[in-house]
């Protein structure tokens, strides 16, 4: 029986990845010819303000379309990517709102633009090659190798099925921030254990030897790609460096099953300068949008609402 031939960049454009974090309300629009499928556009439709909303999952750093590779020459994979998306966008149901970040590696946001969508970039880091870990731990900031060395003095770093735990410091980092939660424990709980059951997710917990968790981070992987997930930590220990080990032990182990190492980067400062201490790739995304007038409607009395209530504000 042949190998099923993957139709996704990542595991985020997986079915039981979209199932976990969208309790199967999901939808795609697909091409196919004779060969099977040859592009895919995973969505999920919110409604807000009366506003349809087609968008991707929580928790889902990426979407936007899956092509199958080619080997054809440079522009004609340009003009069948084009053609390959009208057909995409097509599909969509009638929207007020679209919103989804494409994989990083879609060369291009062109055909969206022809077809009347917008663009902003957001930025990721990446490791594009976990062959030599011990060639990264060279690149590392001075500051972060002595921030790893002073934690493996002070804490054990523990692999844990503990979902409650990461939920813990999860909802502690946030609380001790003064910020509000970005999602519901029961959310964060139904994602973790589900993609720890696949196999596909890996907790770690940094503990000292009174058995108190300093940080806590969810990596999610399969063979092509690992991504920092979740992190949290508990301010009173901010100065063990443990954030800092945990985030070296997630790329040791990305490199026995990945090939990439995703930080998912991030527009808070402070997080941005704490991944930079890795000495990543930067790497831009590109955040497809397109808004009607009712949609358009719909984000300000959800921006207005958020700056009311302390929540991020929607940006087009």
């Amino acid at each position: 029986m042949a190998a099923e031939t993957p139709t996704s960049f990542c595991l985020f454009q997986e079915p039981w990845w979209l199932n976990l974090t969208t309790e199967g309300h999901w939808e795609e629009a697909v091409v196919k010819n004779s060969e099977g499928t040859i592009a895919r556009l995973p969505y999920r439709i919110l409604r807000r303000y009366g506003a349809r909303v087609v968008t991707q999952p929580r928790l889902t750093p990426y979407a936007g379309p899956w092509f199958r590779p080619s080997s054809a020459k440079a522009s004609n994979q340009f003009s069948e990517r084009r053609r390959l998306t009208t057909e995409l966008l097509g599909q969509l149901p009638r929207f007020d709102l679209f919103s989804q970040n494409l994989w990083p590696e879609i060369p291009d946001w062109l055909p969206f633009f022809w077809a009347g969508y917008s663009q902003y970039t957001t930025y990721t880091n990446w490791y594009r090659d976990l062959s030599s870990p011990e060639a990264l731990w060279l690149n590392f900031l001075s500051e972060t190798r002595a921030e790893i060395r002073k934690a493996q003095q002070r804490v054990e770093v523990v692999v844990s099925g503990d979902v409650e735990r990461l939920c813990d410091l999860h909802e502690l980092a946030f609380s001790q921030q003064g910020n509000k939660l970005p999602r519901e424990r029961a959310f964060l709980r139904r994602v973790a254990e589900g993609a720890l059951s696949q196999g596909h997710a890996r907790i770690a917990v940094a503990l000292d030897e009174m058995c108190n968790a300093h940080a806590v981070t969810l990596i999610v992987f399969d063979h092509r790609s690992a991504h920092y997930l979740i992190g949290g930590s508990d301010a009173r220990y901010r100065t063990s460096g443990a954030a800092s080990l945990l985030v070296w032990d997630a790329i040791q182990f990305a490199a026995t099953v990945s090939k990439l190492f995703d930080f998912e980067g991030s527009t808070v400062e402070r997080i941005s300068r704490f991944f930079r201490g890795f000495n990543p790739e930067c790497v831009p995304v590109s955040h497809i949008y397109n808004t009607s007038r009712r949609g358009a409607v719909a984000v300000s009395l959800h921006n207005a609402l958020a700056a009311l209530i302390g929540r991020p504000a929607l940006r087009l």
